[in-house]
């Protein structure tokens, strides 16, 4: 794609409920099985059911992107530097990035660590990474999808409630907090529920540096 210098370099994100967005699930989809494809680049692509894995993506907005959804499990947990190697072959200087996922679980002992490392990594060679920090609830989990053309990442975070069956879908910018132990949204991203734009000046404690 030709780039576009008037264009200013953020990332939308936006949080939409579970019925808008099985309207996003087109192409591209992103698995976390060993044997199917967990790193793609493409101009749009999406995954669903990170609940305990680390998902996301790296982005030179309205150029490249790619998006990832890796297992927390013993395999990922060894092969580690190879994931890093792979991620930084498919976009190789990326501008942006977003990480989501992990949970504290008592059978999922890798989850929070891979979350860390992959964060860590992150921080060192992105400038800005917008995180979306360790599902609170146990009965959660969250899909995404990136479009190239609009640089945006649209986000679909589901839980229940103790022994509510019920999903709720994140309505407003206070659920964030409630859903996810860590959000920080990066220098010039913009964050949307729906379609209203939550401001930096109204819920800083969104917009903390996660560095």
């Amino acid at each position: 794609m030709q780039n576009n210098t008037s264009i200013s370099f953020t990332s939308k994100i936006r949080f939409i409920s579970g019925s808008a967005y099985t309207m996003l699930q087109k192409r591209n989809y992103i698995d976390f099985i060993h044997n199917k494809p967990n790193i793609l680049k493409a101009d749009e692509f999406y995954s669903m059911n990170i609940r305990t894995c680390t998902g996301g993506g790296l982005v030179n907005p309205f150029v490249e992107a790619e998006g990832f959804h890796f297992w927390d499990d013993m395999v990922n947990a060894k092969n580690f530097p190879q994931l890093i190697n792979s991620l930084f072959r498919f976009v190789k200087e990326p501008k942006r990035g977003l990480l989501v996922g992990s949970k504290d679980l008592k059978g999922s002992p890798y989850s929070l660590t891979q979350f860390e490392n992959f964060k860590k990594v992150f921080m060192e060679r992105v400038n800005n990474v917008s995180l979306f920090q360790k599902h609170k609830f146990a009965n959660s989990e969250t899909h995404y999808n990136y479009s190239v053309f609009t640089d945006t990442w649209t986000l679909c975070t589901g839980y229940r409630e103790g022994d509510d069956l019920k999903w709720k879908y994140i309505r407003k910018a206070d659920d964030l907090l409630k859903v996810f132990e860590k959000v920080s949204i990066a220098d010039g991203d913009r964050l949307f529920i729906g379609k209203k734009e939550v401001l930096p000046s109204k819920h800083p404690e969104l917009f903390k540096s996660a560095r």
